[in-house]
């Protein structure tokens, strides 16, 4: 029998400019360049359908920026995908990068979840990240989704900027509040090797400040509770009814397929890496050879370990004969007010979540 697999996460590798603090494989991209990607990932997603059962349940198109994708590109793409009746589509968008023409053929090709990548709605800031939108241009990109039919939009925000105040990240949380999404994805800022992020960070011209990101962290929590969202994972919040399907599935250690350039893909106990090279990538899809680099066999000890470390950051917390003989260890944590037992789970509290990466080394 060929293996399941219900996701299926696409890379598009193209952004009109690299942010400073993105350290994903992403780059420039002629016309040209993203034809040829795009007849790439068509062929790798036939060869795909012949050797797994492609029972798609989620599809999620990440980058760099899909929204770049002219129609016929992204089109050419959603037809190669199975016909199944996908139950979440997300596309990963940029503000300013929608057009009335490719919402209506996003719409019509069953995408049905938008990620919105605006990361702040400060103008200073948006300048810092190397961001090429403007605020309003945030709002005005959800007006159109909307009338465009789309329902279910998410909005992508980042805190912890170098020197940023805690009343600007509290502005900015409540102008994303203003534009009515139904999930909020609010991420510290990490400054990642090779960016010039880090390397400034390196350079002493900036510096981190633990104590000021968790009162951002903490804000984040009250206001968005207050506005009725849930954290259902420790930088991911929704309104009921619209958690993310697709990562849900990462966070619970189900099998995912990567299509494209760099993606990594977990499928029948083995993970690999496509290679991280678009160039490279296309030649190898033509020359139909292997594509996969950094090949693992997860024994169970390594599932268990994952397993207790995304468990952790979510709402649904970890099967306590998961963790082994740590029952001390457990009710310290009760005790500590960092967690919680419930129906034979363990379950991080707010405050633990702030410790959630120490928390995990405790059980692994």
């Amino acid at each position: 029998m060929l293996p399941l697999v219900r996701h299926l996460y696409l890379h598009v590798p193209f952004c009109a400019k690299v942010c400073p603090y993105c350290a994903f494989y992403v780059h420039g991209g002629s016309a040209g360049l993203q034809r040829r990607y795009v007849a790439a990932v068509c062929k790798e997603i036939q060869r795909a359908r012949s050797r797994y059962k492609l029972d798609l349940q989620t599809v999620y198109f990440g980058g760099g920026t899909p929204s770049m994708l002219s129609v016929d590109l992204f089109v050419a793409i959603a037809q190669a995908l199975p016909s199944n009746q996908v139950v979440e589509f997300t596309l990963e968008v940029n503000p300013a990068t929608v057009t009335r023409a490719k919402a209506d053929a996003w719409k019509a090709a069953g995408v049905n979840r938008i990620s919105l990548g605006a990361q702040s709605f400060d103008a200073d800031y948006l300048k810092l990240l190397g961001r090429q939108h403007v605020p309003e241009d945030i709002s005005e990109t959800v007006r159109h989704l909307r009338e465009t039919g789309f329902e279910n939009i998410n909005i992508d925000l980042m805190y912890s900027l170098p020197m940023m105040p805690e009343e600007t990240w509290e502005r900015t949380l409540k102008a994303a509040l203003d534009c009515g999404p139904n999930h909020v994805s609010a991420y510290a800022l990490t400054y990642e090797e090779d960016t010039p992020f880090y390397e400034k960070l390196k350079r002493g011209a900036w510096k981190t400040d633990e104590e000021r990101e968790i009162r951002m962290f903490n804000i984040t929590y009250d206001l968005l509770r207050e506005a009725g969202f849930d954290a259902y994972e420790v930088s991911n919040f929704a309104r009921p009814g619209f958690e993310s399907i697709h990562n849900l599935s990462y966070w619970r250690g189900e099998d995912y397929l990567g299509i494209g350039p760099s993606p990594c893909s977990t499928v029948a106990g083995q993970r690999w890496k496509n290679f991280e090279d678009t160039e490279a990538y296309i030649v190898r899809i033509d020359r139909e050879e292997c594509l996969r680099t950094e090949i693992e066999n997860l024994t169970p000890e390594i599932r268990r370990r994952e397993k207790i470390m995304l468990g952790l950051r979510t709402r649904e917390g970890v099967e306590i004969d998961c963790l082994g003989d740590q029952g001390d260890e457990i009710c310290q944590l009760v005790r500590d007010k960092l967690a919680v037992v419930r129906d034979g789970r363990l379950t991080l509290t707010q405050r633990g979540r702030i410790v959630a990466d120490s928390i995990t080394e405790m059980f692994c």
